[in-house]
């Protein structure tokens, strides 16, 4: 009987580093797999697209991108109307806001998938942040300080007077924004513009853009 449970001793005893080695292999072999799945679930954004912001003047010869906006902000009036183009080029012309859009849109391929979308970053006088996208008509969001009117200048005929956009569809492309002052416009120190074009895949679990495809611009209140 001893000799039984001896030789049961040697036995188990010697089987257990096999196992061991089996059970670690079994492991790298489900680590590279995690590994290998990471990778494919990687975000990488290839999204081609450059953006510029450029004021809206009512004329699109020589007109020069953005980068700090410094205007008054009065309550009743508008703050400023910003034009997107598919460009970073400091100066661009053209004859209309649609053959000029249209110039740029055209040297892309295959980015009719890609929308418009805008980040506000505004900040007040005793130093809060307030920070929104606008995928969509949301007009009075932050309403107590100014509205937000976007547009879609190219699915209209030229010449043809067209108000702010109420509803989106699948075709929209919010092509400009205005911003106008209302009551406690005077509690606003600045507002940060931002510009992006976006798919599905390009906002992380809290809504933030995380794409490569991005513009912004600073509005100064001057005082």
């Amino acid at each position: 009987m001893k000799k039984i449970l001896l030789l049961l001793i040697i036995f188990l005893v010697g089987c257990t580093p096999k196992e061991d080695l089996m059970n670690e292999e079994k492991a790298l072999e489900n680590n590279d797999i995690s590994k290998e799945e990471i990778v494919k679930d990687e975000y990488i954004d290839d999204n081609p697209i450059k953006l510029g912001l450029y004021l809206y003047t009512g004329s699109y010869n020589n007109k020069k991108k953005l980068s700090t906006y410094e205007t008054s902000f009065v309550s009743g009036s508008d703050i400023g109307s910003f034009e997107v183009f598919f460009t970073d080029e400091e100066i661009i012309n053209g004859t209309s806001f649609k053959s000029l859009f249209n110039s740029y849109y055209d040297k892309y391929e295959s980015i009719d998938n890609y929308k418009i979308g805008y980040n506000i970053e505004f900040t007040l006088n005793d130093g809060t942040v307030n920070k929104f996208n606008l995928l969509e008509p949301n007009t009075y969001l932050y309403g107590d300080y100014f509205y937000t009117y976007l547009y879609d200048d190219i699915h209209v005929n030229n010449g043809e007077f067209y108000s702010h956009l109420e509803s989106i569809n699948d075709e929209t492309l919010i092509t400009s924004i205005k911003i106008y002052a209302v009551d406690k416009i005077d509690e606003v120190e600045k507002i940060k513009l931002t510009v992006f074009t976006y798919d599905n895949d390009d906002f992380d679990e809290d809504g933030n853009y995380k794409g490569v495809s991005i513009y912004s611009i600073d509005i100064i209140n001057k005082k």
